[in-house]
């Protein structure tokens, strides 16, 4: 099944993003080839950037308190694993500790001339050639290992974002319970009535198909469309099973 998500705020807008920035960076910087390592720079100063926001930082902050609150309310229930709550808890406020002390996360990056050199000419086509930047061309032939460590000293003041997206999406993630439903002619309205969620989660499994989505307190819209790599999306008019999530933590 292919799960798309939907954010209802810009904070979980960013943590999803934030999160598939680090599956990419981890996947690109592990390769040996130069080419795939030449990703991973390109990807840091994504992270660099979204990490450096500090109104992302202050409702990042914000939310995990309250996901804290919430689950301190749980203690002594007979229902709840206590091990896995206070685990959870704990893994809280390291994580809470580490966002808090943060400074400018994305400081070595900025500082570094080499990478300032190379993020320069970026946004110029073939501009990190060997003709433009010798400098990075040479870099390239120096061992993988050393060019691997290198990368990861510079994302090193950027993971503990990474853990704190990882353990906030998973708590939304798994408070939301999938429900079967049915999108008749390819297209699918719910009412919500007010109530207010940060996630929505659909899941399909026609690879062929993408989900248009819209969503607001008050309804949430979804439309099927074909998707084949080569002309503009189209509405899809069967009707299409699929798996609905709402998550709200």
């Amino acid at each position: 099944m292919i799960i798309y998500e939907y954010p209802f705020n810009e904070l979980v807008r960013s943590l999803l993003r934030l999160e598939y920035l680090f599956d990419r960076f981890e996947y690109f910087v592990e390769k040996d080839d130069a080419r795939d390592q030449h990703q991973a720079i390109s990807i840091l100063f994504d992270l660099g950037e979204i990490t450096a926001r500090a109104d992302l930082k202050s409702s990042l902050m914000k939310e995990l308190d309250r996901q804290k609150n919430s689950l301190l309310s749980l203690k002594n229930s007979s229902n709840i694993d206590q091990d896995a709550l206070l685990n959870t808890l704990e893994e809280m406020n390291i994580i809470w500790g580490k966002i808090n002390q943060t400074g400018k996360t994305n400081a070595q990056i900025l500082e570094s001339e080499w990478l300032n050199l190379i993020r320069s000419r970026l946004s110029i086509p073939g501009g990190t050639s060997p003709v433009d930047l010798p400098a990075y061309y040479a870099w390239q032939f120096t061992d993988a290992n050393i060019r691997r460590a290198n990368l990861k000293k510079f994302v090193e003041p950027l993971m503990s974002w990474k853990y704190a997206s990882q353990l906030f999406l998973k708590l939304l993630r798994g408070s939301g319970k999938p429900a079967e439903m049915l999108a008749p002619k390819g297209s699918y309205q719910q009412m919500l009535s007010g109530k207010t969620y940060q996630l929505m989660r659909v899941g399909i499994h026609q690879a062929h198909l993408i989900p248009e989505i819209s969503a607001n307190k008050y309804m949430l819209w979804t439309r099927f469309m074909t998707c084949d790599g080569e002309a503009k999306p189209r509405a899809f008019a069967e009707d299409v099973p699929f798996e609905l999530s709402l998550c709200n933590f």
